[in-house]
């Protein structure tokens, strides 16, 4: 069951972000909305891993993510960047 679970959710997930992913928190406001913008001195904050998707909504995709604390979260893709893919 929970084998299923997993693979449902990996069929969600986008090209750059996925189930098993070392993500981290965007801190900066204009980098959320432009992914594509880098402030060397505004470093993401280490969160967690993405164990599952979210929900899916007109604002985009939300991921589950484990943080190092234990506690599981619900937050949306463009707060998060991947620091360490999962191969």
């Amino acid at each position: 069951m929970i084998l299923l679970y997993l693979s449902m959710n990996l069929e969600l997930a986008e090209d750059d972000m996925r189930v098993g992913d070392y993500v981290a928190k965007i801190t900066n406001e204009w980098q959320k909305h432009n992914r594509w913008m880098e402030f060397p001195d505004e470093k993401p904050k280490p969160l967690g891993i993405i164990v599952s998707a979210g929900a899916h909504s007109l604002s985009g995709t939300s991921w589950c993510v484990l943080q190092t604390c234990g506690a599981i979260i619900d937050i949306g893709e463009n707060q998060l960047k991947v620091i360490n893919e999962t191969k």
